[in-house]
């Protein structure tokens, strides 16, 4: 599995994912959004990282997103 934060608006529209997959020495990268954005940190599968096709990869990835 690997950790993914999605971000959803204030409908719960997925806006935006980010993916960090490896730390590299001390840096780690982190993604800021509006306040009434909200960050979703969930486990998606490994091969998620693999998909090219941005309509599959939305459609897999929204299926993470918490309920509200």
């Amino acid at each position: 599995m690997m950790k993914t934060t999605i971000v959803t608006d204030a409908h719960g529209n997925m806006v935006g994912s980010h993916a960090l997959s490896k730390k590299r020495r001390d840096t780690e990268a982190r993604v800021s959004f509006s306040s009434k954005h909200k960050l979703h940190m969930v486990e998606v599968e490994d091969d998620m990282a693999k998909i090219i096709d941005a309509d599959e990869f939305q459609r897999r990835l929204v299926k993470h997103i918490p309920k509200q």
